[in-house]
């Protein structure tokens, strides 16, 4: 358990360095969704480590519960058992003063018994002196016949009734101590057992403040997790209105473009009125065509945002790209996109394959610029940026 607490640790620590090292603010559409992924996987990890981390700090928890539970049963039993202790205390000490008090009574009896022999010897004879002088103890004295043929009744039975007593209190007493010697012992295991659950609960208290402090620190590696995926949704959103109020992410200023076809530099049609492939009437090009194979990469003139990317009818798939300043660049016909719109690319990446998609007679690149909007007309020749 504490190598697992030190390896979690050591992970939110780690994460706390990379969160610290990590730059929220993204200078372009393409950086900032990336930031914004990235915050939100880390989120998600995140997430994961501290549900993780509080399951662990529950069932921790739950064992001080049960373990609390043990204690109060541990104590409950030592109470019990000081109780008992005490009891057999004041028995002992009951049966010490009794065997006192029978030991009394024993030897007054004998010494009652002594001097009615002594009274049976003066008065008529020396055989029960005798009897009693050669006998080496009380019981020898209660198994000589010729005593026990002189003894009063009365004598004998309360001798006999005292002795029994004395010994029943001494066994008592050596019973009882037993006992308490029994309860003693219990009571020692009991309290060993309760100081090794006070241990286990401090040490699994001390866990839980361990946990306590990692689920902290990761709600905060969340908490900045989730500020960093709201900064870059909120600069995917600033790029997103800058694009469609004209405003400047990499202006435009002038001099010349890069050249939409880097394989192709063949113009198949010019900017200005011409009649189409195919006759009709004479119409206004608004670009310039570019011939190239079905599959030709075409790349952004300069750098900006994608502000379309999507299917028309007569153009095909399209892609439009504004610049700043009011510049804008448009690219027709292709086979499939390689952008999606609000995304901003670099002067150069690729933006499209040449097709033939939309109104077209064959596979090429219509490229155009226009200026003030490219819903406006595009009056400017884009080989003047050339």
């Amino acid at each position: 358990m504490k190598k697992w607490l030190h390896v979690i640790k050591g992970a939110v620590a780690l994460l706390m360095v990379c969160l610290l090292s990590t730059q929220v603010y993204a200078g372009s559409m393409e950086d900032a969704q990336q930031d914004k992924e990235d915050a939100e996987n880390k989120k998600e990890d995140a997430e994961s480590i501290l549900a993780g981390l509080e399951s662990k700090k529950s069932d921790i928890e739950a064992w001080i519960t049960e373990l609390d539970t043990q204690l109060a049963d541990i104590q409950a039993d030592i109470t019990d058992l000081n109780n008992q202790k005490a009891d057999l205390e004041v028995q002992i000490t009951k049966k010490q003063e009794e065997l006192v008090v029978a030991k009394e009574k024993e030897q007054q009896q004998y010494a009652d018994m002594c001097s009615r022999i002594q009274f049976m010897y003066e008065n008529d004879g020396a055989n029960y002196a005798d009897a009693l002088l050669n006998s080496q103890s009380m019981s020898d004295i209660l198994n000589q016949p010729e005593y026990v043929s002189a003894m009063a009744d009365y004598d004998y039975k309360m001798l006999e009734q005292l002795v029994a007593t004395r010994e029943q209190i001494a066994n008592d007493e050596q019973l009882l101590q037993m006992d308490l010697t029994a309860v003693e012992q219990l009571t020692e295991q009991a309290q060993e057992k309760e100081a090794t659950v006070n241990t286990l609960i401090d040490e699994k208290a001390q866990e839980v403040a361990e946990y306590e402090d990692l689920i902290s620190r990761q709600e905060q590696l969340i908490a900045q997790y989730d500020a960093e995926v709201q900064a870059a949704a909120t600069r995917i959103a600033e790029l997103e209105r800058a694009a469609q109020n004209n405003s400047e992410f990499v202006p435009y200023s002038g001099g010349a473009l890069l050249w939409p076809c880097p394989s192709s530099t063949r113009i198949t049609s010019y900017f200005g009125y011409r009649t189409p492939d195919g006759g009709y009437v004479n119409a206004n090009h608004k670009g310039i065509d570019i011939g190239a194979p079905t599959g030709t990469p075409a790349v952004a003139a300069a750098s900006g945002v994608v502000v379309i990317a999507r299917y028309s009818v007569s153009a095909g798939n399209w892609v439009v790209i504004s610049h700043g300043n009011g510049l804008y660049t448009i690219y027709m016909h292709a086979s499939s996109l390689c952008v999606t719109e609000g995304q901003y690319v670099n002067a150069g990446d690729t933006i499209l394959l040449i097709g033939s998609t939309g109104w077209s007679t064959g596979p090429h690149l219509h490229f155009g610029v226009g200026v003030g909007g490219y819903t406006s007309a595009y009056n400017v020749d884009p080989l003047q940026y050339y």
